[in-house]
């Protein structure tokens, strides 16, 4: 749910053969259940595809064939998972650099100021043209673009096509690099186990549901929205300007008889209102289901305002006895 602006470049080379294709393609569907374009009412990661393998020397003898950008960058899942399930087998040579190279365009074209840009490799890890990929690579060093690698191939990482895509991998390679050392069929074997294995370690904000669960029953409050809040923020209810983190400021609400906070981000960072939002047991239980948590309703009364500078939280209810 991080905001990041991801690029996902797949590898369909001869040397994968039809079926390994097939083993990535269904590995990366898995990958991509995982990820979330809108959370906490704000947008959160955007996907793009790119097809890479389809290397071939053109007409004119000298240059290399493009990777293809299947799907540029966007929030719409249903669109990025049409793209991923009609990529075809290419079947060419491994044309990694031209994969960054594409990669880059979809950054120029749709990537967002403030958010992270990453391209993930996923191959086996045989490239050509070494020189004009370590070139690509530094290219993108350059604008600040993440790397990371999903390596799947039976030989050792110490290997000298494998010492290549640590060093093309952004360091420290041992964050963003993951190995699986079985190949294609240890992949198939499991892809669920490999997804999360991915997302944790590729992804800024992974988190897990259940822990997020225990947390609000533990804690007593709960992450609502990003970039607004609902209800009002009124002057008077100011009660800190240097929080350290929302158990602080929730805290500090709960002393002050509050149902309800704003957290200050960015430039208000450290700031806690108390809200004006009364959060009763039936708000608090619809705020938990699924779809809430990705697009929160705020209750007709209060409405939602919308403002870069505060997030917004909501305190549990006490029970009456």
């Amino acid at each position: 749910m991080a905001k990041q602006d991801l690029v996902i470049a797949i590898d369909g080379s001869g040397s994968i053969r039809e079926a390994g294709f097939d083993i990535l393609k269904k590995f990366v569907e898995k990958l991509l259940g995982r990820y979330q374009t809108e959370y906490f009412g704000d947008e959160a990661v955007k996907l793009a595809i790119v097809l890479f393998g389809n290397g071939v020397i053109m007409p004119d003898g000298k240059s290399v064939s493009p990777a293809i950008l299947s799907q540029p960058l966007t929030f719409d899942m249903e669109a990025i998972m049409d793209a991923l399930k009609d990529l075809p087998f290419k079947k060419g040579f491994t044309n990694m650099a031209q994969a960054f190279s594409t990669a880059e365009v979809a950054f120029i074209q749709g990537s967002r100021r403030g958010s992270q840009s990453a391209v993930m490799v996923i191959t086996d890890g045989k490239p050509s043209y070494n020189f004009m990929t370590t070139e690509m690579v530094e290219q993108l060093d350059d604008k600040a673009i993440m790397r990371y690698f999903l390596l799947v191939n039976e030989e050792d990482l110490n290997s000298n096509s494998n010492k290549l895509m640590k060093a093309w991998t952004s360091q420290p390679w041992e964050t963003n690099l993951v190995h699986v050392p079985g190949g294609l069929s240890l992949l198939d074997a499991d892809t669920d186990l490999w997804a999360d294995k991915a997302l944790v370690k590729f992804c800024p904000m992974a988190y897990s549901p259940t822990d997020m669960e225990w947390e609000e029953a533990n804690y007593g409050y709960m992450h609502v929205k990003d970039g607004g809040f609902c209800g009002d923020k009124l002057d008077e209810n100011l009660l800190t300007d240097s929080a350290e983190n929302a158990e602080q400021c929730a805290a500090l609400v709960s002393g002050a008889g509050g149902h309800s906070f704003m957290l200050g981000v960015t430039f208000a960072r450290g700031k806690c209102y108390k809200g004006t939002m009364e959060v009763d047991h039936n708000q608090w239980a619809k705020w938990q289901e699924p779809e809430q948590r990705k697009s929160p309703e705020c209750s007709e009364k209060d409405g939602w305002k919308s403002s870069t500078l505060f997030d917004f939280y909501a305190m549990e209810p006490v029970s009456e006895e």
